[in-house]
């Protein structure tokens, strides 16, 4: 397990840890498994013409590649998801669809062949469960589940657009819409 950037130096995350990778883009080794996590402002990283091409040349050779949230949208971007069904976060499934052959489906974990893709936030520990099943064994999973004593019973069924409240997937849907802005503006190109 490593990670890379750009260049091996210390960044700030946008949530404000500091984060040294192992690598840089010259000196990073093969990839098996390509984890793309999303975030709020996908902007810069979809910008990125050197960091696209890499994860393109990356994911080209790696055995599998994922993504969880809206990290989707950059593999689309490189062209990693050209051909297969991906899911993300409900605020960017109509952002990813907008990428050539991508299949967006509305699943909280997506696999076609090589490629797993999972939906917002919460979805992450299922995306997670199901790439350490496919990794290591169902059994691994199953008893990491059992350690985490994962078994979700959410006191409330507003975990998409179409169960919550329309108010309050309203007002939800207006504070995304702020936040996804410039990516709309790109993948609108």
């Amino acid at each position: 397990t490593f990670t890379f950037a750009k260049e091996a130096t210390p960044l700030r995350s946008d949530s404000g840890a500091v984060l040294t990778p192992d690598y840089g883009f010259e000196d990073c080794p093969r990839i098996d498994v390509l984890v793309v996590p999303g975030g709020g402002d996908l902007l810069p990283q979809l910008e990125d013409r050197d960091a696209v091409a890499f994860l393109a040349r990356a994911g080209g050779g790696a055995q599998y590649v994922t993504s969880v949230c809206s990290g989707a949208l950059i593999l689309a971007e490189a062209g990693l998801l050209r051909g297969y069904e991906a899911a993300t976060h409900w605020a960017y499934t109509d952002l990813l669809a907008t990428y050539p052959d991508v299949t967006v489906v509305d699943k909280r974990v997506a696999i076609d062949r090589n490629r797993i893709t999972g939906g917002g936030v919460t979805a992450g520990i299922d995306f997670a469960l199901t790439v350490i099943g496919e990794l290591a064994s169902p059994a691994e999973a199953q008893a990491l589940q059992l350690l985490f004593e994962y078994r979700p019973e959410p006191p409330f069924d507003a975990g998409s657009p179409d169960t919550a409240p329309p108010e309050i997937a309203a007002g939800v849907r207006a504070r995304a819409d702020e936040v996804t802005a410039g990516v709309r503006r790109h993948v609108g190109r």
